[in-house]
């Protein structure tokens, strides 16, 4: 029996600012060569772009913010923790002189794993200069309400269905696999539907759930 074990992939992950009715651009008449404080002049709502081999997910990161100034305490991230996520992240390197990296960021959680919203640019300047870099944690319910967009593909019954058919692709000569997984009823409606019926006669899913 093969159990589906959950997988975090990340692509790209970048910081935005969206605004209403302006374009956002280089702010060259004011001599400013930094493109985030630039856009951050022009006023708008701060979120956090996940870019994932699916489809894009969208973080309001004023939400995040909000969330963690509850009281909790920041915690230390990991050297190795940030190691794994800053090389596949982007930064703008004018925009690191800009930032004290004495403030902690902000940690969520998605698909089993981490994921920076909050404090880029703090990150990569305590790991290039070899200081601690702290983060307020987000569980990963908090981290869900602060989801504006999400492709379908990159929800949980997406990542399934992609990893279910990995396990299919990896094992051509088996007649059938049988696979646990740790969801809902409902959610497993789901990812049947979206299997192909040639994937679902290869396929056994049950829930742990259920």
């Amino acid at each position: 029996m093969l159990i589906y074990p959950a997988k975090n992939v990340f692509i790209e992950r970048k910081q935005a600012l969206v605004t209403t009715g302006k374009h956002l651009h280089r702010n060259k008449e004011a001599g400013n060569d930094c493109r985030i404080c630039a856009q951050r002049a022009l006023g708008g709502r701060e979120v956090f772009e996940l870019k994932g081999v699916g489809g894009t997910s969208i973080f309001d990161v004023e939400r995040a913010k909000q969330i963690a100034s509850d009281g909790r305490p920041p915690q230390l991230a990991p050297a190795d923790v940030l190691a794994v996520l800053l090389p596949s992240t982007h930064y703008e390197e004018t925009h690191l002189p800009h930032v004290n990296p004495d403030v902690p960021g902000i940690l969520g959680q998605r698909f089993s794993g981490v994921v920076l919203l909050d404090g880029v640019h703090r990150a990569v300047r305590c790991l290039r200069e070899t200081r601690d870099f702290y983060a307020y944690m987000l569980t990963q319910e908090e981290t869900l309400s602060c989801l504006v967009v999400q492709d379908l593909w990159e929800s949980n019954i997406g990542m399934a269905v992609r990893e279910l058919r990995q396990l299919l692709h990896d094992h051509p000569d088996a007649a059938y696999l049988e696979v646990n997984l740790s969801s809902s009823p409902q959610a497993l409606e789901q990812i049947r539907k979206l299997l192909t019926p040639e994937e679902n006669a290869r396929i056994r899913i049950s829930s742990v759930d259920e």
